[in-house]
């Protein structure tokens, strides 16, 4: 468990799995998160969780409230490759959490414990180019816009662009690496 100020980061338990439910099957919240939005009973969101636990390259927390360990939200480092040290940044937080210094938060103990543990440098992430104020959140996080894939993610009759974003977790691990 890595515990912050205001919320902690822990692994998924059972009583979970109805608040994880309902993030799960907000078709907005999650076509904002590029996912395909359907129902996710109880049932689903279970198999979901321990499809993701067994694979090797991915951590996923459940983002609780630290005075009453109420869910939030949840968020991973997929694509965890510690030899290269980077790996890909999901988050996904509850409308009530929002806008409430909650993500920055969760990111900050993620990151530091990515670095810490398993000597992460950076982080990656995709996000749709029509979400402003995702995009403004991640650039305030540190994050640089790297590239862009054109027309890559589809909602209903419209392709969307998808901006890449990365950001070192140091500056030592910034600095460029001599090929002399």
């Amino acid at each position: 468990m890595l515990e912050g100020t205001m919320l902690q980061l822990r692994g998924w338990r059972e009583a979970d799995l109805p608040a994880l439910s309902i993030l799960r099957s907000d078709v907005e919240l999650q076509a904002k998160l590029m996912a395909r939005a359907q129902p996710n009973p109880i049932g689903r969101v279970r198999e979901w969780l321990l499809e993701r636990a067994n694979q090797i390259d991915l951590l996923l927390f459940v983002i609780a409230a630290r005075d009453d360990d109420a869910v939030l939200g949840y968020v991973q480092a997929a694509a965890l490759d510690t030899f290269q040290g980077h790996c890909e940044l999901g988050i996904c937080l509850s409308p009530d959490a929002q806008g409430r210094g909650i993500a920055a938060a969760a990111i900050d103990l993620l990151h530091r414990y990515l670095f810490d543990r398993y000597r992460i440098r950076k982080v990656g992430l995709r996000v749709r180019a029509d979400n402003a104020r995702a995009i403004a959140f991640y650039r305030r996080e540190g994050y640089l816009e790297v590239g862009r894939l054109a027309g890559h993610y589809r909602e209903d009759e419209a392709y969307i662009d998808v901006i890449l974003m990365e950001r070192f977790l140091s500056d030592a691990a910034a600095a460029p690496v001599s090929s002399e």
